[in-house]
């Protein structure tokens, strides 16, 4: 995968920083049939960087099984400087193809630190409700989203409760110390998406209980609302801290 990822950065003056794996292959509940989703940042060239033209932050290829998306560092850390969790799971990526990004380990670290547990509580509530509205207008109600739709579901909950959700499944059972019904629901949905193809539907004599189940999982989640903030200038001096180490090696 590594040389798959600089021969992108072959046809273009960007240069790579950080490369993950995310999706169902970071989780744990890879199909047979998954992709291989590659998400990181780059940093642009001294030449793009002090054009006066703005070149565009994001680097997309999709060829065959290979999913490619990066982000220039400038979107990279506004995002994170917001807490959103989609780019905060890539930074805890336990499965990393490229790496050259200084003192990672301590820059991860204060980045977890101080992360915003509200923001991560509303994206992955979120999550589950609008694949729950998929749900009841009878579409797509694959193995797939309905393992996603869980996956959200117990990661608001730890977020609720100021945990950070661990991002291998069997690591995020184990932060349950009491099995529920949407735990054993999960893992029933894990071991089915584990054998059928990646748009394989639920019977549909299972699906009116499973959304009455995920209903009411959402509403006792909702009737705790978060009042949870993080120090979001702390987080962003780190941030700004980081991108100014990185940019005096590569701008100077």
């Amino acid at each position: 995968m590594e040389k798959a990822i600089k021969e992108v950065f072959d046809k273009l003056e960007e240069k790579p920083l950080f490369y993950i794996e995310s999706g169902s292959r970071l989780w744990g509940i890879a199909s047979p049939d998954s992709d291989f989703d590659v998400r990181g940042i780059h940093i642009q060239s001294k030449e793009q960087y002090y054009d006066i033209k703005k070149h565009r932050g994001i680097i997309e290829i999709m060829d065959g099984d290979f999913d490619f998306v990066s982000y220039d560092i400038d979107k990279m850390f506004s995002l994170i400087a917001k807490s959103n969790p989609t780019v905060f799971e890539w930074m805890r990526a336990h499965i990393i193809y490229f790496n050259v990004l200084p003192n990672f380990s301590k820059f991860q670290r204060e980045v977890i630190d101080n992360i915003d547990y509200r923001a991560l509580f509303h994206h992955y509530i979120s999550i589950a409700k609008g694949t729950l509205r998929e749900f009841q207008r009878e579409k797509n109600f694959t193995y797939k989203k309905l393992f996603y739709c869980i996956r959200g579901l117990l990661s608001a909950k730890l977020a609720s409760d100021k945990i950070i959700p661990e991002l291998l499944i069997d690591k995020l059972f184990e932060q349950f110390t009491v099995e529920n019904e949407i735990i054993f629901l999960a893992k029933e949905t894990l071991e089915m998406k584990k054998q059928k193809t990646e748009k394989e539907e639920i019977p549909k004599g299972k699906q009116e209980k499973i959304i009455t189940l995920i209903t009411d999982f959402i509403d006792e989640l909702q009737a705790n609302l978060l009042q949870l903030e993080n120090d979001k200038e702390k987080l962003y001096n780190i941030l700004k801290n980081y991108s100014f180490l990185l940019k005096s090696e590569y701008y100077k």
